[in-house]
């Protein structure tokens, strides 16, 4: 597990495209979406170097061509819908491989992929790699939504039970907030 950082994001996962998908946030009833403001692709990717999911080469490959963030927007939300809605299921690991051929991955001698192209087709081919790697491993199926009515992110339950994607976040929140309506309903 990496070490937990403090950033403006709810939850930070081990994985590449799990951060991705989170790039949506809501917290205290304010809905965010760090892909909106100006400057905030560079953070998230520098964000994502700091936790080594990202190396230096793979960086520097990205910031060699511009980023279109409406792309990569409508990436995220293509695969947000992938695990949030079951009928988009049936073409989307085709549209992952695909992605990958945009920008063809070179591996270095510790199998490290690097994209052949920067921007916005070196970025979403990584992201899909990562995706379609988790896919092979099995991981799609733990894939889940927090429970949480006020949180967007989604998180891998290797355990089968867990409902919230952080318990010092979202689960301390939602057990609060039913501890305190039952006592509100007790006194009435």
């Amino acid at each position: 597990m990496i070490k937990k950082l403090e950033t403006r994001y709810s939850y930070l996962s081990d994985y590449l495209f799990i951060n991705l998908l989170n790039t949506i946030n809501g917290r205290n009833n304010i809905f965010t979406d760090f892909l909106e403001e100006e400057g905030l692709m560079d953070e998230w990717l520098s964000l994502m170097k700091e936790r080594g999911l990202l190396n230096s080469e793979q960086v520097a490959k990205i910031n060699e061509s511009p980023i279109n963030i409406k792309k990569i927007r409508l990436f995220r939300e293509q695969c947000r819908d992938f695990f949030l809605e079951p009928e988009t299921k049936s073409t989307f690991l085709g549209n992952l491989a695909s992605n990958t051929e945009k920008a063809p991955l070179f591996f270095d001698k510790a199998f490290r992929p690097t994209p052949s192209k920067g921007g916005t087709d070196g970025l979403i081919s990584l992201i899909a790699y990562d995706m379609l790697t988790a896919h092979h491993n099995g991981l799609f199926p733990k894939i889940k939504k927090c429970k949480s009515d006020t949180c967007y992110a989604l998180f891998v339950d290797t355990s089968g039970r867990r409902k919230w994607c952080s318990m010092e976040v979202c689960g301390n929140r939602t057990k609060v907030r039913k501890y305190y309506a039952k006592k509100s309903e007790e006194h009435t």
